[in-house]
């Protein structure tokens, strides 16, 4: 476990701001729950993922704190991600999509091989600042400084304390993060019936998160079973990483 975030690879190299809390580094598991309704049921992998990026309808807490972004939410535990959706009273009907930054991959699929910038809120009192917002509190001149000093230095993603679990981590990702991200699984899980049902849809396996490009073409339905969609083959997302996939079999194989 690493002595910066609990889904943090300890082995993994980190770069640190000479001033700030912010850190350069891979090697992440993240974690996002979905309670399912009827929307989840013939839309392929790649579609749900996609949905977990929200357009700002600057509404939301996080929303009104960075108005000119798009945001998804992640957490450092399945744990923590389903006491975050049973906070707002959540049902026992849900997706656990887990997800890892693509450049730790052996064979990234993205096309982007960078490490992760990450902001430490907890360092920044993002928290109270949170607290605030959800409290409809007005911010002080130096809180809305530290919310322009984030946004300034262009992070993937801002780090801070769940309030539904304690001692535990959520993640805010923004755009440019959230499109570094790649499924490790894609899980249906549905708790509220006599028979509970369950199915996985893998994306990647093993230590070095070696994809599974095919996963992302399944789609599930209402009685947890998982089919594949044909017509993902043909798509630009499906090309596009299978080539990179290519790639870096064939640097792989020159540098043996």
């Amino acid at each position: 476990m690493s002595s910066l975030f609990q889904n943090h690879a300890y082995s993994s190299c980190t770069y640190k701001h000479i001033k700030l809390p912010i850190y350069k580094t891979q090697e992440f598991n993240f974690y996002r729950c979905v309670n399912v309704k009827e929307w989840v049921y013939g839309k392929t992998i790649s579609i749900l993922h996609s949905g977990n990026l929200r357009d700002n309808d600057h509404k939301g807490r996080y929303s009104r704190l960075f108005p000119n972004e798009k945001i998804s939410y992640w957490a450092d535990s399945k744990e923590t991600a389903l006491a975050e959706i049973k906070k707002h009273n959540g049902t026992n009907d849900y997706l656990t999509f887990w997800a890892y930054d693509d450049a730790s991959s052996t064979f990234p699929t993205l096309g982007i091989n960078e490490l992760l910038t990450i902001i430490d809120g907890r360092q920044l009192g993002f928290h109270s600042i949170l607290k605030k917002i959800e409290q409809g509190k007005i911010l002080t001149k130096a809180e809305n400084e530290t919310l322009l000093s984030i946004q300034n230095e262009s992070p993937d993603c801002l780090a801070y304390s769940s309030y539904a679990k304690k001692d535990s981590m959520n993640f805010l990702f923004f755009e440019k993060g959230f499109k570094a991200l790649a499924l490790r699984e894609v899980t249906l899980y549905l708790g509220e019936r006599k028979s509970r049902n369950i199915k996985t849809v893998p994306c990647a396996m093993t230590c070095d998160y070696s994809p599974i490009l095919q996963g992302y073409g399944y789609y599930f339905e209402p009685i947890a079973r998982a089919k594949f969609d044909n017509n993902y083959m043909e798509s630009e997302e499906y090309q596009f990483r299978l080539n990179n996939y290519k790639k870096y079999n064939y640097e792989q194989s020159d540098n043996k």
